[in-house]
């Protein structure tokens, strides 16, 4: 079999499972097989097929996350490793790093992000403000070792904690900013496949209505923040108001959320006393 005959099986295949789009699948998996870009495996359909390329496909139709049969992700126009154990950056997630680099913090602000897994959030914000000093934490030493792979990956000055929320974290210390794509699936909530079975547990569920990491950062984060120090919050689709109903109600001022490109208000900005 070549290339492009594999092409359009797999496209085929792909289409018939309900991946969104299969030909652009089958054509990122061979690219990855090949190591070339994808424009070279569109122009050499004579290619022969490795096994290793069927295998790929077979677990991609099992709902194997693209992402972590590719072990890459790209996020803010930045390349980053993924795999098993790491929550893969979606683009939504861009809204937060979007929203953090319009505040106007001063030089050398210190940042937090909670939960940063592959690092995506504080990596690319510390990319674009080189002069921030920019801290990361999760509970899993899977994700902090990601997240500190890319970093240096990257070339961007990351310090990496491991560490349950602000666990880890020496007392004392405050910051301008925090930031946090948190857990924010409620326990009954449906998630496609691939998510569902492949994506780590505790970086998508938090508690019965999903709700529960929030309320834990508006009883604590106050604590870690300068004097009218930022909370940036990314959200789920409807969850907007409930989040911001309950930083109000734990002191915090609320700010209109950030939108994603959907339309979907996606990052909730509130600011401490």
């Amino acid at each position: 079999m070549t290339l492009a005959e594999w092409l359009r099986q797999a496209t085929a295949a792909l289409a018939e499972t309900g991946i969104d789009y299969p030909a652009l699948e089958s054509q990122v998996l061979a690219a990855h097989v090949y190591n070339v870009d994808r424009t070279q495996v569109l122009v050499h359909g004579e290619w022969p097929v490795p096994a290793e390329l069927d295998a790929l496909l077979e677990r991609r139709l099992g709902c194997e996350p693209l992402a972590y049969l590719t072990g890459v992700r790209e996020f803010f126009g930045l390349r980053f490793v993924v795999g098993p154990g790491v929550l893969i950056p979606r683009q939504e997630t861009e809204t937060l790093v979007e929203a953090a680099l319009e505040l106007d913090l001063p030089t050398g602000a210190k940042v937090l992000d909670i939960g940063t897994g592959s690092g995506c959030v504080a990596i690319s914000i510390a990319f674009e403000r080189p002069d921030w000093q920019v801290s990361a934490v999760d509970v899993s030493a899977a994700a902090a070792g990601y997240a500190t792979r890319n970093a240096e990956a990257l070339g961007t000055h990351l310090e990496v904690i491991e560490g349950d929320v602000f666990s880890g974290v020496l007392a004392g210390r405050r910051f301008d900013l925090i930031v946090s794509n948190p857990p924010y699936v409620g326990t009954g909530d449906p998630l496609p496949p691939e998510i569902e079975l492949h994506e780590p547990p505790q970086a998508l569920y938090a508690g019965e209505d999903g709700l529960d990491f929030y309320r834990r950062l508006a009883r604590e984060a106050q604590a870690w923040l300068q004097p009218s120090g930022w909370m940036l919050l990314e959200v789920g689709d409807h969850q907007a108001e409930l989040v911001q109903v309950l930083l109000r109600d734990a002191g915090w001022r609320v700010y209109l959320p950030a939108f994603d490109l959907s339309g979907v208000a996606r990052v909730v900005r509130a600011q401490g006393p």
